[in-house]
């Protein structure tokens, strides 16, 4: 497994290590995620495989750590590509956003840098990570969201946040 980026609070380089080390130190660390919509305005998301951290719960696209020697964008590119089978996407910086969550009782510190794409066809989830992925309407995402928000990881939760208090269109 790759080392990660670990970050000072203005989101500079500091080192890299793994994701226990990061969470052991409290060290701030980089995330990548993608928002994939197709043209119907629907945001393709997945469920996690029950070999992965937080499994059963529904997530953005794709995400990741970004690992030692990639920036933002190559990692975010990696991930739709594992994850999802998304090839050669054209991703659009959205923004970066700072987050402290806490899942499974594990503080971590992120800077998140959300990327968005549109893509209509196929998709070859990675097994291994995903168990399921699926196209829905914001609407309807939020109506979900809203009723059972233990169904999604907290990541999730708040780039989802960050997403519409950025004034978001798909």
């Amino acid at each position: 497994m790759a080392n990660i980026t670990f970050v000072d609070e203005n989101d500079e380089i500091i080192g890299y290590g793994n994701r226990s080390e990061a969470i052991e130190k409290g060290l701030a660390h980089r995330i990548t995620r993608v928002f994939v919509f197709n043209m119907n305005g629907e945001l393709l998301i997945q469920k996690r495989s029950l070999k992965v951290k937080l499994p059963g719960k529904w997530d953005q696209s794709a995400a990741g750590h970004v690992d030692e020697g990639e920036d933002y964008l190559t990692a975010a590119a990696r991930e739709a590509r594992e994850e999802i089978g998304l090839n050669n996407a054209e991703l659009t910086e959205f923004g970066k956003f700072y987050t402290e969550e806490v899942d499974d009782g594990i503080l971590k510190k992120r800077f998140n840098m959300l990327y968005i794409t549109h893509f209509d066809g196929e998709l070859m989830q990675d097994n291994d990570e995903v168990s399921e992925i699926k196209w829905i309407s914001l609407k309807e995402l939020e109506k979900w969201m809203a009723a059972t928000p233990d169904d999604f990881t907290q990541g999730f939760l708040l780039t989802y946040g960050y997403y519409m208090k950025q004034g978001a269109s798909s």
